[in-house]
């Protein structure tokens, strides 16, 4: 059974109904009693909000859709039972004491009794939200929310109820809400079957803390990525964090941060790191949703931000701060004082007006060398009154870019006001971080454009045939078990020589490696010596000069196939300047895995080393 065929209820049970309003069973049947039709089930009260109550939901005369279980865990598995006995089609289980407090039997046979009859979200679960409909099943009270097009999935329901209050501030509201608990049936992969067509939802974000199964989760945030951005925060990436994890929802994931960072760029989706990023990255996506570059521009009436904001751009990959046309710069002198700054950063000085910041911000705006626009708004100088707040929202409207604000000189409620229109960030450096996001998104969707039309993805896992395939030539090499077999070696001397282990990987910490062996006679003094120590088969291998350059696939439980690239040689661990792609992967992953690297300027020419060029082909 699909969410689409019971994200429609009519009519309700709420199993555990209470009349204290402090517990799950009252707060929930609050929160819909007006919408739907409810059924309380309590056998020890005969109403309850006065609702008339069941004693179980098996005597209620009438067809079921949803049950809210807000039981304790104990009693949760025979009120399940009852659920799918009634034929009820969805089941949202609150009640933790399952798997993430060690208990994985008990949710395994939540999962025997609900089989394929019944859905289930949860258990250990806040519950889900949808305001459209009216539809509210968290055991929260009171909290804020606006209707809006953000869908948000936590493992947290905590940490969703504090952004959706937060976002509510702002006027950004949620089009979803679902706390996904332990996910012993309903997981985030097919909550994004439906936010992906779902048209009230414009991003998607999520917060999790482990994969019901990442590679799928990837590969499906990579065809949902080139219609609407998905946003993710993933915590535990430490064992303390994990040690945490387990007693929270009761699984960990297995991926670390770095790989975790370059397989979310390889699938378009945007990495956040705290709750302020997941905050600020939703807020700006929910507004602007095209395709950005990341060529920026300042507008400041105090030049110290102006040099300040400057300082920060290095510090955002996807950033840049352009130069404006001469058109721009003269279009500026002519509506700006004579001791105003019309380079960018543009500084309209402490005489600045309501005029002059509209002024430059629609000429800024209509510059083709810019793509966003970052404006520090300063109501210090004393010909700034507050009408410039709308007059900065009309700009905004009508220059089609992004324009972001960080405000000073203003107090905090007209600020908070300003929010519900505006993009206002509380810094420079959170306003950049937006900015970052949306130049990403919009350099990954250029790119899945060109590779869509031109390139199609490998999944070949064959190294060696990838690499012959375009271009790459890899020295020869064999393996040998016997001396004998030197003697029929078609090799080209000198050779490297090294033990043959998979279970070895620092083979020169060892003495496993012998390099530059110019003849057969050191070979077989070489090949002797390795297999006294160590008693296994040898790899020879032809010398080659040149950078040297690791590439390796290996298997990930959670990801499958993983490629990895860098900067070779002993001191591979040691710089740990690597990157990574899952498969399939296409010619521009490989591309941009190079490009990411701190040697990247070796292939592109740096002090006249050859290597080959990035894009070229063959390498």
């Amino acid at each position: 059974m699909k969410i689409t065929e019971f994200l429609n209820p009519k009519k309700i049970a709420i199993i555990g109904a209470s009349s204290d309003g402090r517990k799950p069973g009252n707060i929930v049947l609050r929160n819909l009693k007006d919408f739907y039709k409810i059924y309380p089930i309590n056998p020890n009260r005969a109403k309850i909000e006065g609702l008339k109550c069941h004693k179980s939901i098996g005597e209620i005369d009438d067809e079921i859709d949803w049950a809210i279980i807000t039981l304790p865990a104990e009693k949760s598995k025979d009120a399940l039972r009852t659920c799918v006995d009634k034929g009820v089609k969805l089941a949202i289980i609150i009640a933790g004491g399952f798997g993430e407090t060690g208990q994985k039997e008990q949710e395994d046979e939540l999962k025997r009794i609900a089989g394929n009859r019944c859905r289930v979200i949860g258990p250990n679960t806040v519950g889900m939200l949808i305001p459209d409909k009216n539809l509210n099943t968290i055991f929260i009270p009171d909290i804020k929310f606006v209707e809006g097009n953000i869908a948000f999935l936590a493992q947290s329901g905590s940490i969703g109820v504090i952004l959706m209050e937060e976002m509510a501030k702002e006027g950004l509201g949620v089009s979803l809400f679902a706390g996904l608990g332990n996910r012993i049936d309903l997981d985030e992969n097919e909550f994004l079957d439906f936010l992906e067509e779902d048209r009230k939802t414009d991003v998607i974000s999520l917060y999790l803390e482990s994969f019901s199964n990442a590679k799928e989760f990837f590969m499906k945030c990579k065809k949902i990525s080139t219609k609407k951005p998905v946003v993710l925060m993933k915590a535990g990436n430490n064992k303390k964090s994990n040690r945490a994890i387990i007693s929270h929802t009761g699984k960990i994931s297995n991926i670390s941060s770095r790989l975790m960072s370059d397989i979310m760029a390889q699938n378009g989706v945007i990495e956040a790191h705290n709750l302020e990023e997941i905050m600020d990255f939703t807020k700006s996506f929910s507004k602007y949703k095209k395709a950005y570059g990341g060529k920026i521009a300042i507008i400041t009436s105090a030049g110290g931000l102006g040099i300040i904001a400057t300082d920060h751009i290095p510090l955002f990959s996807e950033l840049s701060l352009t130069e404006f046309d001469r058109e721009t710069v003269d279009k500026l002198t002519r509506v700006l004082p004579p001791f105003a700054s019309c380079g960018n950063p543009v500084d309209l000085t402490a005489d600045a007006t309501n005029e002059m910041y509209s002024n430059a911000l629609e000429i800024v705006g209509n510059c083709d060398d810019v793509d966003m626009i970052l404006c520090l708004l300063q109501f210090h100088p004393s010909q700034i009154d507050d009408s410039l707040l709308g007059v900065v929202d009309d700009m905004s409207r009508k220059t089609g870019k992004p324009i972001l604000y960080n405000i000073t000189g203003m107090d905090g409620d007209s600020t908070k006001e300003a929010e519900k229109d505006i993009l206002v960030y509380p810094s420079i450096n959170r306003a950049m971080g937006a900015m970052n996001a949306l130049a990403f998104r919009g350099r990954w969707l250029k790119r899945e454009i060109h590779e869509q039309n031109n390139d199609a993805p490998s999944d070949n896992h064959d190294l060696t045939t990838s690499l012959c395939k375009y271009g790459i030539k890899i020295p020869s090499s064999c393996v040998i078990e016997n001396e004998e077999e030197i003697e029929n070696m078609e090799l080209n001397f000198p050779v490297a020589c090294k033990i043959h282990s998979n279970k070895i990987y620092h083979k020169t910490d060892y003495g496993g490696v012998y390099l530059n062996i110019k003849s057969e006679k050191e070979l077989r003094e070489t090949f002797l010596k390795l297999k006294k120590r160590f008693n296994k088969k040898v790899e020879v291998q032809e010398m080659v000069k040149g950078f040297e350059f690791i590439l390796g696939t290996t298997h990930h439980n959670e990801l499958g196939e993983i490629l990895m690239c860098g900067a070779g040689g002993v001191m591979t661990e040691l710089y740990m300047d690597t990157s990574f792609r899952m498969f399939p992967l296409s010619r521009k992953d490989a591309e941009d895995m190079i490009q990411e690297l701190k040697i990247a300027p070796i292939f592109n020419g740096y002090r006249k080393i050859k290597v080959g060029e990035i894009g070229a082909k063959p390498l």
